[in-house]
């Protein structure tokens, strides 16, 4: 075997290392048939295309694993535990929470969020003296919440709510402290909320739920 053969084989051998496709093996198997010093070069130079093609499909298929792995990662199926916000979200609905994007482009009013809540004042129990609720934002730090005539005012202005369901709502006058969110579920006769609890830390929030 000449020099040439030699180390067209080594070159060969390190660049088609771990390949899966029957070519690779090909290749190398039939490289000892050619003759001449131009052919194995070019022989060479086709198997080390067979090996960056298929470490390009290596490579994809790891690119697609790790999107796949982050999707997972960014999303979840939530059931809902409770009727506190109700009828847009009932008891027992699978809501698609997102855990990423609301930390990029941050909470905005009306967005129904995942949060963690103060124990103790509904819902469902929970550990470390919290539980999750699920609520709509309604006031930004900044802004201020009252409620006049059974209805919901920020800054003043009373708030359309189609989605309420229950009774006029009541609430205690308040401005949203920075770093904080002002919350109410959309079933006000059932929902314990920040009329009950006050504004809640945003750093609280988990998730916002993106389909139902």
């Amino acid at each position: 075997m000449s020099a040439v053969h030699r180390l067209a084989r080594g070159v060969l051998t390190v660049a088609l290392a771990g390949s899966r496709s029957p070519w690779g093996a090909a290749v190398i198997a039939e490289l000892d048939e050619v003759k001449g010093t131009w052919p194995v070069l070019r022989w060479t130079a086709g198997g080390l295309w067979v090996a960056v093609r298929e470490r390009r499909r290596v490579r994809r298929a790891v690119v697609a694993a790790l999107v796949a792995t982050a999707a997972l990662a960014a999303f979840q199926l939530r059931s809902i535990p409770s009727g506190a916000m109700a009828p847009t979200l009932s008891i027992g609905d699978h809501a698609v929470v997102d855990r990423l994007s609301f930390r990029l482009t941050g909470i905005d009013r009306g967005d129904i969020v995942v949060l963690r809540a103060p124990s103790g004042v509904g819902g469902s129990s929970g550990v470390g003296g919290s539980f999750t609720a699920v609520d709509r934002v309604i006031g930004l730090a900044g802004d201020t919440i009252d409620c006049a005539g059974g209805r919901v005012r920020r800054d003043g202005t009373p708030l359309d709510e189609p989605y309420v369901h229950g009774a006029a709502t009541d609430c205690t006058p308040v401005t949203v402290p920075d770093g904080m969110l002002y919350v109410l579920g959309d079933n006000r006769e059932v929902a314990r909320d920040s009329r009950h609890y006050g504004p809640m830390p945003a750093s609280g929030v988990t998730g916002r739920v993106l389909l139902v």
